[in-house]
């Protein structure tokens, strides 16, 4: 009768533990489920659809434009985190609009902004973030800039501002217009440590310019300690294209770009045309034989130091009139 009853204890003990366990792993179960849908809850909730501010009742529009500066805007204020633009659809747009300060603009797959008109098309203000996206120049007329970062937001070293994974390209075959485009002029205006990585520039007059400009008054603007990389440039006039001083008041310093790979056609004029110091360019070139003419495919002018480049052009094609520049 001892044995038996131990017998009993030991069973039932047994049975209690595996209640506990089947237990366990079911309440662990349904938590871990309930957590990933509150988490994909939480994800959708700061994410804003574009679609969602579309007023006509087909939700069907020609123009984009304002739903996506609505959608911006409504982001910003709201301090969700992200607009996105559906994916495998095109977005129209006839005037231009702002990512602004703390929003990410992110394309879903095969999304694709299609641009009529002539205007500037994105302006990034600092720490916002464009990802994805495919834009496409469709009009003739177009000689302006895509995307475009503008010195008086003041980009520091702790700035978050990144443009990545996207496709500029003017489809109207005119080569006119600036892929991206930074520009300082004014008082402490400065673009610097942002981050361009994985960008194709397909058919503009000039695919990337960095332009700054004395503001006077004693003061400074600068570009310096910017980041491109992986950047493809095909068929543009103009490959890189930087204005400023070698150093203050107004200087394009420091910039690095590495990973290029560069196609030139018979429209291309330039690889690279530098004013200021210490910028670096690595990469490879495709096709110079196609480029018409005798003109150098590099220039370092008077205002130029401490430049180096080091790609696949003959010394012929480098015309360098700055000082300690490298090739």
């Amino acid at each position: 009768m001892k044995i038996k009853n131990v017998r009993i204890r030991y069973m039932a003990i047994f049975v209690i533990n595996i209640t506990i366990v089947l237990y366990l792993m079911l309440n662990t179960e349904i938590w871990g489920s309930a957590h990933v849908v509150q988490n994909n809850l939480s994800q959708q909730e700061d994410t804003v659809a574009v679609e969602d501010f579309i007023t006509n009742e087909s939700g069907q529009t020609e123009d984009y434009s304002k739903a996506i500066q609505q959608a911006i805007d409504f982001c910003a204020s709201q301090k969700k985190e992200k607009v996105k633009l559906r994916a495998n659809k095109v977005y129209t747009i006839k005037s231009g609009f702002t990512v602004k300060k703390g929003v990410e603009l992110e394309f879903g797959t095969n999304s694709v902004l299609a641009v009529k008109g002539n205007y500037r098309v994105l302006t990034v203000e600092k720490d916002s973030v464009i990802r994805n996206g495919t834009i496409q120049i469709m009009d003739p007329v177009f000689q302006s800039e895509v995307i475009f970062l503008k010195g008086n937001d003041q980009y520091d070293a702790s700035n978050k501002t990144r443009v990545e994974n996207m496709t500029i390209i003017n489809k109207s075959k005119s080569n006119k217009g600036t892929g991206l485009s930074l520009y300082a002029k004014g008082k402490w205006h400065n673009i610097s440590f942002v981050q361009f990585e994985n960008i194709s520039i397909v058919g503009f007059k000039t695919a990337i310019q960095l332009k700054a400009e004395n503001p006077g008054a004693g003061t400074y603007s600068w570009i310096n300690a910017n980041r491109f990389g992986n950047m493809t440039i095909d068929d543009c006039v103009i490959g890189i294209h930087i204005l400023g001083s070698i150093t203050i008041p107004n200087e394009s310093s420091g910039n690095l770009f590495t990973g290029l790979q560069v196609q030139l056609t018979e429209r291309s004029k330039r690889l690279v045309q530098a004013d200021s110091s210490y910028n670096k360019f690595d990469g490879m070139v495709w096709d110079a034989q196609r480029v018409i003419g005798s003109e150098p495919l590099v220039v370092f002018s008077a205002k130029t130091e401490n430049n180096r480049l080091d790609m696949n052009v003959a010394t012929k094609l480098i015309s360098d009139k700055g000082q300690n520049n490298s090739y």
